[in-house]
């Protein structure tokens, strides 16, 4: 990143008033931990061993496969089925 370009954050976060701070934090520390682990927000909220990590990011990438080949299903009719099954 260019130094001029951080240069022009920090001046952003410099003129934010302070009650905003706390949010400009979350979302900069999101952003960090999507670079480095796009999973990591979930360990904030859930113990996950890393048995379970592999399993969910299996089951991601199996779902990201799947809607790259085509085979995905509209939203509304997920949530129908899953209605009908209450």
């Amino acid at each position: 990143m260019s130094s001029a370009l951080k240069q022009t954050v920090h001046s952003l976060v410099d003129n934010l008033p302070e009650e905003e701070l706390p949010a400009a934090r979350r979302y900069l520390e999101f952003l960090r931990a999507q670079r480095i682990d796009p999973y990591a927000h979930l360990d904030a909220e859930h113990e996950i061993d890393a048995e379970e990590r592999a399993k969910l990011r299996a089951s991601v990438q199996r779902g990201l496969d799947q809607m790259n080949a085509g085979q995905g299903r509209p939203a509304d009719e997920v949530l129908a089925e899953l209605r009908s099954r209450v």
